[in-house]
């Protein structure tokens, strides 16, 4: 089949190598030419285990290829995918624009018998939005044309492995043409075995949202919880390991720490508190897993202005600049907010992240990025361990006790073992357990 991808993001670029590793022609868009230019010498512009490596392969079979002009993307494509982005409004609304731009878009260039497909994640009711630009730009379009809702579920630093392996596909459509056509797109995929939920449009809309509020809820659960855990005396890494013994409830997404970042989670859960509110079904829970996740940062915060008494002057390390391992992207990344705190304070505060230093340094300029972890933790009155890399599992605790001028950790992932810290001479603050001073 032949597919066009609109929008070059981390969901598009990933649709774009995952369709060309399916078997399909595919041509990938951009209003970005910078972007494009890159993509098209090979370069992904943003880090993602196993991307380069898609990318090589696609690119060389001559399944995949780029292009600044969305009708040559559209034109003679099979299947169009929505891949924009929708950011938040000053009112949390999803701003759809470049999603109505791609629908007219589709309706200058495409085939009458397009199948237009939704994966960026859209209010319920977008489809039926977009289905009426079609008509409207288009008359022909009015019969011909569909409209189908296919949301992501990737996870970024797992996004490539996600796509090619998912646990699910979902698409809303209103058609037996619509459904056939997602069908054969990801055929080889339904023969290896991977299951297929089929519903209508606004049901798949909404269960994208749906999935990442859930998500996010339990995640500030564990957050709660972890200061009531400090405040008793209890472990918060032992109470969800028994939480999550209950296959009722599952262990994923019961680590406390610092709260969730990134660019999906936190736009997703204010566009879906707007939504329910303009349709009348007010959802105030949804505002609390955001309160929550603000006072995660906080949290980490005070322990660090509990440990130091002042942090004017003082130098304060962060390890981990990314909102979560695997990724470069900082977006909404909690160390970046605890940055920002701890820099009004009057603090000194560099930072170190094996991927996201520069992307970190662009959205913060006042923090000092350092390329080597143990130059950023040279002198250091305290560090905190805000992302949990692999490498920062390994680290060599003598040498860090050596180099910092106070041997004080503040652990924002519960990564280390309180009994190691102890021995090895640090004050010790963890998340949702006992410290260790």
């Amino acid at each position: 089949m032949k597919v066009g991808v609109i929008g070059a993001g981390h969901v598009g670029l990933v649709t774009c190598g995952t369709m060309a590793k399916l078997g399909h022609d595919v041509i990938g868009n951009d209003l970005d030419e910078e972007k494009i230019a890159m993509l098209r010498r090979g370069v992904p512009w943003f880090y993602e285990p196993g991307l380069q490596e898609l990318l090589d392969e696609t690119m060389e079979s001559g399944k995949l290829s780029f292009t600044t002009d969305s009708a040559a993307a559209i034109s003679g494509a099979d299947v169009v995918f929505i891949c924009v982005g929708t950011p938040p409004r000053a009112s949390g609304e999803a701003n759809l624009i470049a999603v109505e731009q791609v629908a007219r878009d589709v309706a200058r260039h495409g085939r009458p018998d397009v199948v237009v497909v939704e994966k960026s994640t859209v209010p319920a009711g977008t489809a039926q939005r977009v289905k009426r630009t079609l008509a409207r730009e288009r008359a022909d379009f009015a019969g011909s044309a569909e409209v189908v809702s296919n949301p992501e579920f990737l996870k970024e630093g797992t996004a490539v492995e996600d796509s090619l392996h998912p646990d699910r596909i979902l698409v809303g459509a209103e058609t037996s043409k619509a459904y056939a056509r997602m069908r054969e797109l990801y055929g080889p995929l339904l023969e290896g075995g991977t299951k297929i939920i089929e519903t209508d449009i606004a049901t798949a809309e909404l269960a994208k949202h749906a999935c990442n509020a859930f998500l996010a809820l339990k995640i500030s659960y564990a957050n709660a919880l972890s200061r009531l855990c400090e405040r008793s005396g209890a472990d918060v890494v032992a109470v969800a390991e028994v939480m999550g013994a209950d296959e009722r409830i599952g262990r994923a997404f019961l680590n406390a720490g610092l709260g969730y970042g990134g660019y999906c989670f936190p736009k997703d859960i204010q566009a879906f508190e707007r939504l329910a509110a303009r349709v009348g079904a007010e959802f105030p829970l949804l505002r609390e897993v955001a309160r929550i996740n603000d006072q995660a940062v906080e949290s980490a915060a005070n322990k660090v202005l509990e440990a130091l008494w002042n942090v004017e002057g003082k130098k304060i390390a962060l390890l981990g600049l990314a909102f979560k391992p695997g990724t470069d992207d900082v977006r909404s990344a909690p160390a970046l907010a605890l940055a920002r705190l701890l820099l009004r304070e009057g603090a000194h505060v560099v930072g170190y992240d094996p991927q996201g230093g520069s992307n970190a340094k662009a959205e913060l300029p006042e923090l000092e990025v350092c390329h080597d972890m143990y130059d950023a933790l040279n002198d250091a009155h305290c560090m905190v361990l805000c992302t949990e890399w692999d490498e920062f599992k390994t680290l060599d605790l003598e040498k860090l006790h050596s180099l910092m001028a106070y041997p004080v950790v503040v652990d924002g992932r519960n990564l280390f073992d309180p009994q190691e810290m102890k021995n090895a001479g640090f004050s010790y603050y963890p998340t949702g357990r006992p410290h260790v001073v």
